[in-house]
């Protein structure tokens, strides 16, 4: 049983669960024109883009195990689970590359399943990717379970199951169901701009002949008229020769008719609404100041990427650190990176806590990571600071002179 069996999707679930993504996305294909799965959601740029964004921001991030000291915490570094979590979360994928499938799949399919390969003492020792249909949860005698097609059945300590948004607390509802109808707008109207400047432009339109024409020489004529003037870019900048009186009318509207750049850019807004992410990382700039771009980068870290985050820890938490060590121990990713700001808003930041003691040099060095400096440990305050709970310990009374004190 290896990575591939795992990941590799089953070569017959298109068609043999056709039904079942048509159910749970709830599509019927004989009533649309526009079949939307998580495959074909991602040809539209803007889920693509979406998807991706959110992937490779989590991705990137520093994905520590921390075991709580008597000075606050530190990266359990000789914990074999850092190395897991850190590094190389199996012997085929780097932890980047692990990680940005698994928000991959969660964001498309609303759920992302990893087994728990365990050594005999049950320590966890690789954490292999499963994709979502290949398996199904199972609720028995209250107890989660996942059968996994061609695999078998595994309790739920020995699968990561990371869910999107949920109804019912076991599996996850794709964001890709929840906006069906606006992802087959957008791909409706993304098709209809590549067939318009496929074709040079040019709309579909009716031949008039002022004669009768038998059923061949519409067919000849209909035949000869594409093949010369509506045979993609072949067919462009051609000019057409009417004969025998014949007239052509168009009948289709014009990108401007159909407001094709307008319904473009509907389609792109609710694409961000759905996955929450701010218009400008979808390179739409239309809105976007300097201002309200750094405040809308923060609300995505806040809103978007953080629950994401606190998912993956929970659930790490929960299935791979054993119960005598919980709450000693504890997974967490390092954010700060994302909500630095600009070097002008840090070195401000750094200066306010520093002023009142609150961090010291090796703390601020640590946070743009550069090496710590000799002395750099030390906190300071300004000389006309006091403690307030003691005022009279500090501030003494002067004594009233004696006599015979020399006075100025």
């Amino acid at each position: 049983m290896g990575l591939f069996d795992f990941f590799k999707r089953s070569s017959s679930s298109t068609a043999e669960n056709r039904s079942y993504l048509d159910y749970a996305m709830g599509l019927n294909p004989g009533e649309i024109s526009v079949l939307v799965t998580p495959e074909t959601a991602l040809s539209f740029s803007a889920v693509y883009a979406s998807v991706r964004v959110i992937s490779e921001t989590i991705s990137q991030l520093p994905f520590n195990y921390y075991k709580k000291t008597k000075a606050g915490r530190e990266v359990f570094a000789e914990s074999p689970l850092q190395f897991l979590v850190h590094d190389e979360p199996n012997a085929n994928q780097t932890k980047y590359v692990f990680f940005e499938t698994l928000i991959n799949t969660l964001l498309l399919y609303g759920n992302s399943y990893a087994f728990i390969e365990r050594d005999t003492r049950g320590l966890p020792i690789a954490l292999t990717l499963m994709h979502p249909d290949n398996v199904e949860v199972k609720i028995k005698n209250n107890r989660v379970l996942y059968e996994v097609r061609n695999q078998g059945i595994y309790d739920s300590s020995d699968v990561i199951h990371i869910l999107d948004m949920t109804l019912d607390g076991f599996t996850g509802r794709s964001r890709i169901a929840a906006a069906r109808d606006n992802i087959a707008l957008g791909i409706a109207a993304q098709t209809y701009g590549k067939q318009h400047f496929e074709s040079g432009g040019k709309v579909s339109g009716v031949l008039k002949h002022p004669g009768q024409l038998g059923a061949d020489a519409m067919q000849n004529l209909s035949s000869q008229w594409h093949s010369t003037y509506h045979s993609g870019v072949n067919g462009n900048f051609k000019t057409a020769v009417l004969e025998e009186g014949m007239d052509y009318q168009p009948i289709q509207l014009n990108p401007e008719d159909s407001q094709y750049i307008a319904t473009r850019e509907f389609s792109i807004l609710e694409i961000a609404r759905i996955f929450r992410v701010p218009p400008h990382m979808l390179a739409d700039l239309s809105r976007a100041t300097f201002s309200n771009i750094e405040h809308q980068s923060t609300e995505f870290v806040n809103h978007s990427i953080n629950p994401l985050l606190k998912k993956i820890e929970q659930e790490f938490n929960k299935k791979l650190i054993f119960d005598n060590k919980k709450g000693a121990t504890y997974f967490e990713h390092n954010v700060n990176a994302l909500l630095r700001g600009d070097s002008k808003g840090r070195a401000e930041y750094y200066a306010k806590l520093f002023s009142i003691g609150a961090i010291s040099p090796n703390e601020i060095r640590a946070k743009e990571n550069m090496n710590k400096i000799k002395g750099g440990d030390t906190t300071f305050v300004p000389m006309n600071m006091i403690n307030t709970d003691k005022p009279k310990e500090i501030i003494k009374e002067p004594k009233a002179p004696k006599d015979g004190d020399k006075t100025i």
